[in-house]
């Protein structure tokens, strides 16, 4: 147009060398995407390898776990009683150490912020919890939630857990240490307290 400068356009030749450039740069991203994705392919199929082998080890050993308790005439409820106690001595010094590491106290009531530890039981077949540490707050399960607050050592309730219905006991109570008084920081000077001075008439 007349009295504005035109932009100078480009030639033919650098739109060419332009669109070369960037069909190098789109190859070079495609090789290090196919590279990428080969390396996590590997790395996968060495998981899923991994995997086999522990399921193999698993099957072998539940194998011979029968073939102990058949040729050596065990009783079985006995064994799983043992097994119970076993896991439940590691349980209690795992809590244990919790709470002394982070400074929990034994509760009588559950708190809006109170870790449980809790059991269940399912009818039939039993798939209940043997035993679970959680806080509350942060469990996810509003039946747990409700049902628990305010409530004491002992208390049960009823609620659906994966599709299945637990009776859930509490077992035990703890409660966090208690917040800390935060300290005064404002520039503005504190209220003094002075006794009033005695008087006479």
């Amino acid at each position: 147009m007349k009295g504005f400068r035109q932009p100078q356009q480009d030639t033919r030749k650098e739109r060419l060398r332009s669109m070369e450039a960037e069909l190098k740069n789109l190859q070079m991203s495609a090789r290090i995407s196919q590279m990428l994705m080969k390396q996590m392919m590997d790395s996968t199929q060495a998981m899923q390898q991994d995997l086999g082998r522990a399921l193999n080890l698993i099957n072998e050993l539940q194998y011979k776990i029968l073939a102990v308790q058949s040729v050596g005439g065990l009783d079985l409820n006995a064994l799983a009683d043992v097994a119970n106690g076993l896991r439940l001595k590691d349980f209690n010094e795992a809590s244990d150490n919790e709470d002394k590491a982070a400074g929990f106290t034994v509760g009588d009531l559950v708190q809006a912020d109170s870790t449980i530890i809790i059991t269940s039981k399912t009818e039939g077949e039993d798939r209940g919890i043997f035993r679970s540490r959680i806080a509350l707050a942060e469990c996810g399960v509003k039946d747990l939630q409700e049902g628990f607050l305010g409530r004491d050592v002992g208390s049960k309730i009823i609620t659906t857990l994966n599709g299945v219905e637990h009776t859930v006991e509490l077992l035990a109570i703890r409660n966090p240490p208690p917040v800390a008084a935060v300290e005064q920081t404002s520039d503005a000077p504190a209220l003094s307290v002075v006794p009033a001075e005695e008087t006479t008439h």
